[in-house]
């Protein structure tokens, strides 16, 4: 029988992810403000560490078998299958998915489970459509297209991040001239996490100590996934040029491997930076806004599609100068001049000047430091991005009951 979903406002959400990590970092704040405003959440995600974690903040866990990085044909129509199963099962009023495969997968499975209301919110295009030459990038592009032009047109709605990767789909039919709506912010940040101002706290201090970093040094910090196209190598070929001439700069890099990712950097490379010494490695670690407030700037040198780099959201959030790539997502963080500085990617000179421009102009840094809090506060805040998706719902639930009626 199918579904009684005639209820005057939506009730329940199925937030839809392809990671339970991720899941947990970047979507319990959602999940709190959704319950806030009456909705029941599901969240429908991979199993991992982070279950318990997902539950106690107050979502209702659901195992969605997915390979991330699969692409065994049946293995992938199986995932589709079970997730209109599950669908089906919970009978959610609204499903809002996130990242690559979820936005292709979820307004499938949705559409066979009868689920009134699909939002999928693009979080970046990925690596796939980062311009390079070859015919394997040019028919994995075409690719994704076809499989975006199909499932963006199940979908109620498409939200991006940034404006580039809206243009992008458009462009190449993979969205519709009457789908697409930009939501400033990425995902939000709750900034009453971050601590601006705070370096030369006793708590700052004792970080810098305990890795091994003077009071008085300019720290440049990477924070993120270790994979290679977030511009490792650059990261660290800035750390060896500048630390071969000045002592009175350290960078340091925060994060661990991601196993998953066929472009995460491998163990034995990892273990040759650290045994060349020009860079600290923190490795995971889970008190980013403490290790944000050790820092003097934070950088992307990312030349991966981002929808919007959490890790800038974060650092603005602490009110650091910016340092990043001019690629999309990391231009609506970062305004040249005013918060920050935009550099080419995969220029490691670029990232060493950089970070020595903003090292050397205390004054500037202060001031873009200054910009970066103020956009935080009022562009980048978890509650005014979340806000923006619970009128877009509301929107598209009564645009439905509309229709109903007619």
């Amino acid at each position: 029988m199918p579904t009684d979903h005639s209820t005057t406002k939506p009730k329940s959400i199925a937030l839809v992810v392809n990671q339970n990590e991720i899941f947990y970092r970047l979507r319990m704040p959602w999940v709190r403000l959704l319950k806030e405003n009456g909705y029941k959440v599901y969240a429908v995600v991979a199993s991992g560490a982070w279950n318990e974690l997902i539950s106690e903040g107050g979502a209702e866990y659901v195992e969605w078998k997915l390979s991330r990085s699969g692409r065994n044909p049946l293995n992938e129509v199986g995932s589709i299958l079970g997730l209109t199963r599950i669908l089906r099962r919970i009978k959610p009023d609204i499903v809002q998915n996130f990242h690559t495969k979820p936005n292709i997968y979820a307004p499938m499975a949705a559409k066979l489970a009868g689920v009134p209301v699909t939002v999928s919110t693009v979080t970046g295009l990925g690596y796939t459509f980062v311009e390079r030459s070859g015919l394997g990038s040019k028919l994995g592009r075409r690719m994704n297209l076809g499989m975006y032009s199909f499932s963006n047109r199940l979908a109620s709605e498409v939200a991006f991040q940034n404006p580039d990767d809206m243009d992008l789909l458009k462009a190449n039919n993979g969205l519709s001239s009457t789908k697409g709506k930009m939501i400033p912010g990425g995902s939000g940040v709750d900034v009453s996490e971050y601590k601006p101002n705070t370096r030369n706290s006793p708590e700052a201090l004792e970080i810098r100590r305990s890795l091994g970093i003077a009071p008085d040094v300019f720290v440049a910090l990477f924070v993120g996934r270790l994979q290679l196209d977030k511009g490792l190598v650059e990261f660290v070929e800035a750390a060896r040029q500048i630390k071969s001439r000045r002592k009175d700069i350290v960078f340091v890099m925060v994060g661990a491997p991601d196993p998953g990712n066929k472009r995460s950097v491998s163990e034995a490379t990892l273990a040759q930076w650290k045994s060349e010494g020009d860079v600290v490695f923190t490795g995971r670690r889970e008190d980013v806004p403490n290790l944000m407030a050790i820092a003097n700037t934070v950088t992307a040198p990312t030349f991966y599609r981002e929808g919007l780099p959490r890790t800038l959201l974060e650092a603005a959030a602490s009110g650091l100068p910016l340092i990043g790539t001019d690629m999309p997502g990391v231009r609506e963080a970062i305004n040249d001049g005013v918060n920050g500085i935009l550099i080419r990617t995969r220029d490691s000179s670029a990232l060493a000047v950089a970070v020595e421009e903003l090292a050397d102009h205390p004054a500037k840094a202060e001031r873009y430091g200054q910009a970066s809090l103020a956009r935080a506060i009022n562009e980048f805040d978890h509650r005014r991005v979340i806000g923006e998706y619970l009128k877009m719902y509301e929107q598209l639930w009564d645009q439905r009951q509309a229709a109903i009626i007619q």
